[in-house]
């Protein structure tokens, strides 16, 4: 998994930005992190929104990465509970798919 970095200051984020909205004068540098990570907090949907009706109900999870400053909100297709270690199974239509590990 990447994630982006900032090279004048410890700001990290899932999504490239053209400079460190946390800094304001740092660019994002690409970095490699593991795939696993914990659960941070997590939410059960039961109403989805109509692009996801037909999975609902599904979780929602925080983790945290390992390794890595940010957090990255993912679906998780089994029951989770905070501190459960999780690691990335597939990605689909643009989401993180984790399964416990």
């Amino acid at each position: 998994m990447k994630v982006f970095q900032c090279n004048s200051c410890d700001y990290q984020s899932i999504s490239n930005k053209y400079v460190c909205p946390k800094c304001l004068k740092g660019k994002l540098e690409e970095l490699e992190v593991p795939s696993t990570g914990t659960v941070y907090s997590f939410t059960d949907i039961h109403v989805a929104p109509s692009e996801f009706a037909d999975i609902a109900p599904y979780t929602v999870a925080l983790v945290q990465l390992d390794e890595a400053k940010g957090k990255v909100t993912v679906r998780v297709n089994e029951p989770v509970q905070i501190g459960d270690k999780v690691e990335l199974e597939n990605v689909e239509k643009g989401a993180y798919l984790y399964k416990k590990i």
